[in-house]
């Protein structure tokens, strides 16, 4: 073992002289894994954004529940308590009908200050839970509650959105994992073509007596390298693309509910999966190339 670990660097050197001995198959097939790897890229970033939507949809998603216009002050006390109560409930603040109008007369405006006399809005309590999954049913039993008059939250087209946010992260998630196939695919056949134009020396390695991972160390090493030079394109493009296209929406998609993952860290994380992806797919495309053309017993 020691003396394996002493012969890496040997054979990271051998790999390098052997990707610029064949420097044509080698970007054809670094190219080729560029383009797998800026699907993937592609993908990451819409999941991950996916996944921030959907965090933030549900970060902000809460329930308004208007009360009765009998209900005391002391009463509205109680019932603020009850709710607090309710599995799944993670805050309750009370907002008066004035706080309610000032709220429309803001986002509606100054048409409704005319309602300021005879203030037409009910005071409400407004509910934010724990998990999305926990609304609909925290709304029916804020809706049976005596003292309520009616809760209710986005509905059906909100848990709708959500619920497009999973299938598109996990969609992506199989999409990426068939993105991964492909490049190790891509790399096991150039390694193959990189075998067959080397037979004559890995002959004669075997004939010295040359163990099996003594000849297949430097192929891994070229598929990593290979997988890693892949990576270069598009590491540089989420960089400073994404950077691009952050400062071009404001940092939002279309409007303030869909916030965007911001550049950094995002883009380094997206560019150390980027080169790990493809340092990985390399090393298994390799390992399965000469695996498969160099079986032999000693």
């Amino acid at each position: 073992m020691i003396s394996f670990i002493q012969s890496l660097p040997k054979h990271f050197m051998t790999a390098l002289r052997n990707l610029g001995r064949h420097m044509a198959m080698t970007l054809s097939s670094a190219s080729a894994v560029a383009v797998t790897l800026t699907l993937m890229t592609l993908f990451l970033v819409l999941a991950a954004n996916m996944n921030s939507f959907a965090d933030h949809v549900e970060t902000n998603l809460k329930i308004h529940a208007s009360i009765d216009s009998l209900q005391q002050r002391d009463e509205i006390e109680h019932m603020e308590k009850l709710i607090k109560g309710i599995s799944g409930v993670k805050a309750v603040e009370f907002s008066s009908k004035e706080d309610e109008l000032n709220i429309l007369i803001e986002e509606s405006g100054s048409v409704f200050e005319r309602y300021k006399e005879r203030n037409p809005m009910p005071n409400v309590f407004i509910v934010e839970v724990e998990k999305a999954t926990d609304i609909p049913q925290i709304t029916k039993t804020l809706n049976n509650m005596e003292g309520i008059e009616k809760a209710q939250y986005g509905g059906e087209s909100i848990q709708d959105m959500i619920d497009t946010f999973e299938a598109i992260r996990y969609g992506g998630a199989a999409f990426i994992l068939a993105l991964g196939v492909l490049a190790i695919f891509l790399i096991t056949n150039t390694i193959k073509m990189t075998i067959y134009t080397r037979q004559t020396e890995i002959s004669i390695m075997r004939n010295v007596g040359a163990g099996n991972w003594y000849i297949k160390t430097p192929f891994m090493f070229e598929g990593m390298l290979i997988g890693i030079i892949g990576a270069l394109i598009p590491v540089i493009l989420t960089i400073f693309g994404y950077g691009f296209l952050y400062d071009f929406f404001g940092g939002q998609f279309m409007s303030s509910m869909f916030v965007m993952q911001k550049p950094y860290p995002f883009t380094l994380q997206i560019a150390g999966v980027l080169f790990l992806s493809g340092a990985v797919v390399g090393i298994i495309g390799s390992f399965l190339a000469a695996t498969k053309y160099l079986r032999w017993r000693r």
